[in-house]
């Protein structure tokens, strides 16, 4: 049965049709194709990314553990030298983990903790010793300046002694003068800190005060 124009003209535009179509299906699959290709590129580069950035961060975590666990041991043993081992017993294990860890904080921690160190071994904590201090100060100025005289005295009346009159005045002015110097190592012993001006002041001052008011008692004689 032969067929007529209009049938073939249709049948050549379904088929045109379907080819467009099938053409169109087959781009669409390639580009979902392709993006879905490179969405798993990407992510999978990303994880790879991500992974050695947790090694790094593993590997300097690791270090930093070994830095402040060394430098802390070596710190809590200057310690224990500068106020003796019993009072602060064996190295402290580590503390709770930091959820956020930075080294510099760290490394910031550590370092003001051996400045304090040094500066305790010095005597110069930013700390003010206790108010009866100056009381102390007084009563070592007190002692000294009594101690003194009394030295004083001895050689006044030793015969065999030359230039005791000398000797004496130089007795005087070293107990006036050695008083700043034993309040000093009294304070750096018990306080960890050194005299305050004022403190220095009421020393001297007490010192001066008992010699010139032993002196003028026992020596008038002499």
């Amino acid at each position: 049965m032969p067929v007529s124009d209009t049938e073939y003209a249709t049948a050549v535009a379904a088929y045109l049709k379907e080819r467009s179509d099938a053409d169109a299906e087959i781009r669409a699959a390639v580009v979902a194709y392709r993006s879905e290709a490179d969405r798993l590129a990407a992510a999978v580069e990303a994880a790879r990314t991500a992974r050695a950035d947790a090694d790094g961060a593993a590997v300097d975590a690791a270090a930093l553990v070994a830095e402040t666990d060394k430098n802390v041991t070596v710190m809590w043993r200057a310690l224990g030298d500068f106020v003796g081992h019993r009072r602060i017993g064996p190295t402290p294990s580590a503390g709770e983990p930091d959820p956020e860890p930075d080294a510099e904080r760290v490394r910031t921690r550590l370092e003001r903790s051996e400045r304090l160190l040094s500066l305790a071994r010095q005597g110069e904590l930013p700390i003010e010793a206790p108010r009866h201090t100056e009381v102390t100060a007084a009563a070592i100025g007190l002692g000294l300046g009594a101690l003194a005289v009394w030295a004083a005295l001895g050689l006044l009346e030793s015969a065999r002694v030359p230039f005791a009159e000398a000797l004496a005045a130089l007795t005087l002015f070293a107990g006036v003068g050695t008083g700043p110097i034993v309040l000093g190592a009294w304070l750096s012993w018990q306080y960890r800190v050194r005299p305050r001006p004022g403190q220095t002041l009421v020393c001297v001052g007490a010192a001066i005060i008992a010699v010139c008011a032993l002196a003028a008692l026992f020596m008038r004689g002499l």
